[in-house]
């Protein structure tokens, strides 16, 4: 992510929180549950806004070579 894309994506976050009131000691769970899918969207939204999509191609280089398949299996 280049310094560009931070701040564009920062400026999509701060847009996005102006609009949302902020949760106080007396919320309930079903509020703070809320708030938290509220939060996941809003992230993804930002997300795809401020990243470049990547096209499969025939010409695309595999990137899942043996040296991370044997990350993965570790994990």
């Amino acid at each position: 992510m280049t310094e560009k894309d931070a701040e564009g994506a920062e400026k999509l976050w701060t847009e996005l929180v102006k609009e949302r009131a902020h949760l106080d000691a007396e919320c309930t769970e079903d509020e703070v549950e809320q708030e938290a899918a509220w939060c996941q969207e809003a992230m993804s939204s930002v997300h795809d806004a401020t990243t470049n999509r990547i096209m499969i191609c025939t010409k695309s280089k595999r990137w899942l070579n043996t040296d991370i398949k044997e990350r993965r299996k570790t994990v």
